[in-house]
């Protein structure tokens, strides 16, 4: 049989787990501080002084340019990013006493981090190559090398390659074949060019035959 000092001590040991058991367990928006369980601060909020036995924790809203995203036990707010004009950013979204600054690029710049700490000019796609995606404010240009009957003749941040001209569409023959930065050149095959050019010879050499005729006639009438 255990003796009665031993059984008392035991059981004061097994209480006392128990009780500090229960202040570990503090909930998701709480912390232990000496032993008690106290309340984080909202959003907005930074702690001023922790709880005790008889006193909640004491918080205190953020100055004007600062902020805190989440439940917290900060003793200081998080200053507002800046959107540095001289780095290409603007104020995207106005910072809160709950959230950041939101930066972004200006017009025709993106991001040159996941940050978006600077921005960089958008990159045209050069002659022979076509844009698949066009650049945002977090992403550049997309470019591609134009395929076999495709062309781009000019640096552009928007024109995907076009077709190569179809000569037979306009009844024409392919003088010079089209390139990656060049379209194809179409005109009169040179048999083509002298079937048109034999007729009309020979309407002019009619023609002045026939007037030809006529002044003899009249010469020879008078």
């Amino acid at each position: 049989m255990v003796p009665l000092p031993r059984l008392c001590a035991l059981w004061g040991c097994l209480l006392t787990a128990v009780h500090l058991g229960q202040c570990l367990a503090c909930s998701d928006k709480q912390y232990l501080h000496n032993g008690q369980c106290c309340d984080l601060c909202q959003p907005g909020n930074r702690l001023t002084s922790h709880c005790t036995a008889l006193e909640k924790t004491q918080c205190h809203p953020c100055n004007s340019g600062e902020f805190l995203a989440h439940w917290n036990m900060e003793i200081r707010c998080h200053q507002h990013r800046h959107c540095e004009l001289n780095q290409g950013l603007r104020v995207q979204k106005a910072g809160t006493a709950e959230s950041d600054t939101v930066c972004a690029c200006k017009e025709g710049q993106h991001c040159t981090s996941k940050d978006c700490e600077a921005c960089v000019q958008h990159t045209p796609c050069a002659p022979g190559f076509g844009v698949v995606k066009m650049a945002t404010e977090t992403t550049d240009t997309f470019c591609h090398p134009c395929p076999v009957g495709f062309f781009s003749n000019e640096s552009s941040l928007s024109e995907k390659c076009r077709p190569w001209t179809s000569c037979e569409d306009k009844n024409l023959v392919v003088l010079q074949e089209g390139t990656s930065e060049t379209d194809v050149v179409c005109g009169f095959q040179f048999r083509m060019r002298a079937l048109l050019v034999i007729p009309v010879v020979m309407v002019i050499f009619i023609t002045i035959l026939v007037v030809f005729l006529y002044i003899s006639g009249q010469e020879t009438k008078g």
